[in-house]
């Protein structure tokens, strides 16, 4: 069982530690960081950053928060994530759409990490079930759904199947709301505050399957 903390709409230095240090993973949507410039983080007039992993050295734990990245003009929507002091990485959301302000990144990734193998989704990608397909046949056993937007009634029936068809536990944050599946593609865990404590279930099992294609049997 992972316990872990979430908050909607606060900012990390508005976050209570003493709080965050009881769970294995504290989760933060889009406005807990705020725009993140690596121009301004290279030249030290911000520090967001590291604020996060110490962040994380505080609880002991993982921290994870979303937050819009500008590469010295290239904007990407991405999710952060620190563990026990230490700056782990940055997912960018890889699918881009036609009109959009955000550019599109180049990989998936699971991290390694204190409490398991997490991987990390962010914004449109949720409508790609390569992503987490991809981190499923990688190992990973929490799939965690950064969302800037609002929950949208298909967000439900989403997350609920890629729980169910991948074998994989899944957490989604949105600007609304948080909301989680088991394995099963049962709702493990909901809630609309803004802050929330949820317990969830990480299981790994595996099916043995068969597959037959067309071709020359060697």
């Amino acid at each position: 069982m992972l316990k872990i903390y979430t908050d909607r709409s606060n900012t990390l230095i508005n976050v209570d530690v003493g709080v965050a240090k009881n769970f294995q993973i504290s989760l933060f949507g889009f406005d807990a960081l705020g725009k993140v410039s690596y121009k301004y983080e290279l030249s030290g007039s911000e520090s967001k950053l590291p604020e996060l992993s110490a962040f994380s050295r505080k609880t002991g734990g993982v921290v994870i928060a979303g937050a819009v990245t500008d590469n010295y003009g290239i904007l990407k929507k991405s999710a952060i994530i620190a563990d026990r002091g230490k700056l782990l990485g940055i997912s960018d959301m890889v699918v881009g759409y036609d009109g959009s302000l955000y550019q599109g990144g180049g990989s998936y990734k699971v991290y390694q990490t204190s409490a398991c193998k997490i991987g990390l989704v962010v914004d449109d990608d949720i409508k790609n079930f390569e992503a987490v397909k991809s981190m499923s046949l990688c190992d990973a056993d929490l799939i965690v759904i950064i969302s800037s937007q609002e929950e949208k009634k298909e967000h439900n029936f989403l997350v609920r199947a890629y729980a169910y068809l991948f074998g994989v536990s899944v957490l989604l944050i949105t600007k609304s709301s948080v909301l989680a599946s088991d394995i099963h593609g049962e709702v493990c865990g909901r809630s609309v505050d803004v802050t929330s404590n949820l317990i969830i279930p990480v299981k790994r099992q595996y099916v043995l399957t068969k597959t037959k294609r067309r071709g020359v049997k060697d």
